[in-house]
C-alpha cells in the first residue's frame, strides 16, 4: 500500500522549486544554466518571487556574482540565456506554467487549435477546449480554474510583459494537410 505525499499549499517552497524548475526546463522556456540549485538560492534570497523576475535577475548582479559557485562569466552566460529565452512561443509558455493535466502534446493541441494565439488560448471556452481532440473534462476544469484565478492573471500579466511571443512558421504543406478530409 503505497501512500503519496501531497502538498496542499500552493505556495511552500518545494512546490515553488518544482514550478520554477518546470518553467525554465528544456520544452518549456528554455533557459539553459538555471538549475533547480540555483533556482533555490535566488529564492531563498529574494531575487525570485514570480516568473516574471527570472527576466529581471540583472538587477542582482552585483549579489549573483558574489555568490559561492558563480562570478562574471557564470552570471553573463546565465543572461545572455533569458535574454534569449524571452522571446517564445504559446506552446511552450502554455507548458511552462505547469498547469495540471496540460502537457507538451495537449499545449501543443490546444494552441494549434486556437492559432497559436495568445489572446484565444487564455479566453478559451469549456465548449472550443472539449471540442479538440484529446483534451477532456478534467483537462477542461483544470485549464479554467488556471486562467481564472485572479492571482494568475496577475502573474501572467507580469511575465507576459517580459517576454516577446513569436507564432511559429508553419509550413503551407502542413496547413493544406489540416483542411483535407479523408
Amino acid at each position: 500500500d503505497v501512500k503519496s505525499l501531497y502538498c496542499t499549499n500552493e505556495s511552500c517552497l518545494a512546490k515553488q522549486i518544482k514550478a520554477f524548475t518546470h518553467f525554465v526546463s528544456r520544452d518549456a522556456i528554455n533557459i539553459e544554466g538555471l538549475s533547480e540549485a540555483t533556482i533555490e538560492k535566488f529564492i531563498a534570497r529574494g531575487f525570485i518571487r514570480e516568473y516574471a523576475d527570472i527576466f529581471r535577475l540583472d538587477q542582482y548582479k552585483n549579489e549573483i556574482v558574489q555568490m559561492e559557485g558563480f562570478g562574471e562569466k557564470s552570471f553573463l552566460k546565465l543572461s545572455e540565456a533569458i535574454q534569449k529565452a524571452r522571446k517564445t512561443n504559446a506552446v511552450r509558455l502554455l507548458y511552462s506554467l505547469g498547469i495540471p493535466n496540460i502537457g507538451l502534446s495537449n499545449a501543443k493541441l490546444i494552441c494549434r487549435k486556437l492559432d497559436d494565439n495568445w489572446n484565444k488560448i487564455v479566453q478559451a471556452t469549456p465548449e472550443q477546449l472539449l471540442g479538440i481532440s484529446g483534451i477532456g473534462e478534467v483537462m477542461v476544469q483544470e485549464f479554467l480554474r488556471f486562467f481564472t484565478s485572479e492571482k494568475t492573471r496577475e502573474t501572467l500579466d507580469n511575465l507576459l510583459a517580459e517576454l516577446e511571443l513569436v507564432i511559429p512558421e508553419t509550413s503551407a504543406g502542413a496547413l493544406l494537410l489540416e483542411d483535407v478530409q479523408f
